[in-house]
């Protein structure tokens, strides 16, 4: 499965951001070939809701589930509504090498 993690910038190194919608990039995780890409929000200049081109890179890269620190109530609909699964991480001080860590021994189990 396919994995978006909002990130505050390009490196696994960075932290997960707080807001899904205003995140500077997403990792996408793939835990059945358990390799990674980064790409940059495409709704960062969106004015207003980024819900609808966010959800549609989303579906373009086949992901599944989303991980960040919160969801703005549009958003959360546009994914309800196809199906991609919303996970809450409101610690914003983890990193996305230990989100992916986490999901690694979760699918291994």
């Amino acid at each position: 499965m396919k994995t978006a993690i909002a990130a505050q910038d390009a490196t696994t190194e960075s932290l997960i951001d707080k807001h899904f919608g205003k995140c500077s990039h997403f990792f996408i995780y793939d835990d059945e070939t358990n390799t990674s890409d980064v790409i940059p929000n495409p709704g960062k200049e969106v004015q207003g809701c980024k819900g609808e081109v966010l959800v549609k890179e989303l579906q373009k890269n086949n992901v599944k589930r989303v991980i960040a620190g919160d969801f703005g109530t549009m958003v959360q609909q546009l994914l309800n509504k196809h199906h991609i699964q919303m996970i809450l991480h409101p610690d914003n001080k983890t990193g996305v090498s230990e989100i992916i860590k986490l999901i690694t021994k979760k699918t291994t189990k």
